[in-house]
């Protein structure tokens, strides 16, 4: 059979036309590197650390958001204050402490664009049991509507500890999805075992790219 040339490229855009698209997505991570001793790794702390992968000095949150982006493609995208936070375990708990108990929501450098975007990975520790207060900044400000919601978090030992449940509270026309948790001591030691499940996790549930 012979196609004419007008024929042919009908038949060629019909068939990428009729291919799946592959979701964008945006990986925001809030990290907040700090130092810690074993004894201390508890979600009553600030539940951040810090570890060294490829002789780059990293977060553990912005590990995982790394190795995320290896995953799916995605791009990132890094939640900062305005005001720094401590960067020694004890002033850090006591800031954090700080502003949950009063309810401060700070200010935030800046905000992604979300306008092309169709799955949002949120990358986060536990903070005193729930997610740090930068987090509710940023769900308050942005539309998430219509936005899959992926949470990802480095715990000390009560995994998502609800967290899920709040973000779909605050961003109620969001699709929150399933979320990963890793137990922070694995991630700070940057074990395989965290990447292997990580990817799995991915994989599974349709994220990695094609």
């Amino acid at each position: 059979m012979i196609f004419s040339k007008k024929t042919f490229f009908s038949l060629m855009l019909s068939a990428v036309m009729a291919m799946p698209l592959q979701a964008k997505n945006l990986i925001i991570y809030f990290s907040q590197p700090e130092s810690y001793t074993q004894d201390q790794l508890v979600d009553g702390v600030s539940g951040a650390s810090k570890l060294v992968k490829d002789g780059e000095m990293l977060g553990a949150n912005e590990y995982l958001a790394k190795e995320i982006q290896k995953n799916t493609g995605g791009e990132l995208f890094h939640l900062e204050t305005v005001q720094a936070y401590p960067t020694t375990h004890q002033p850090l708990l006591d800031f954090a402490q700080t502003e949950q108990r009063k309810n401060i929501k700070p200010a935030l450098k800046a905000l992604p664009n979300l306008a092309e975007v169709d799955r949002v990975f949120l990358v986060y520790p536990i903070w005193w049991y729930q997610m740090p207060m930068p987090l509710y900044s940023l769900l308050e400000q942005v539309d998430f509507s219509g936005k899959e919601i992926v949470p990802v978090v480095g715990h000390g030992g009560s995994r998502l500890g609800g967290t899920d449940r709040q973000i779909q509270q605050l961003q109620p026309q969001a699709n929150v999805k399933a979320g990963f948790e890793a137990y922070l001591h694995k991630t700070v030691s940057a074990e395989p075992e965290v990447e292997k499940r990580l990817a799995t996790f991915l994989q599974q549930n349709g994220y990695t790219k094609n």
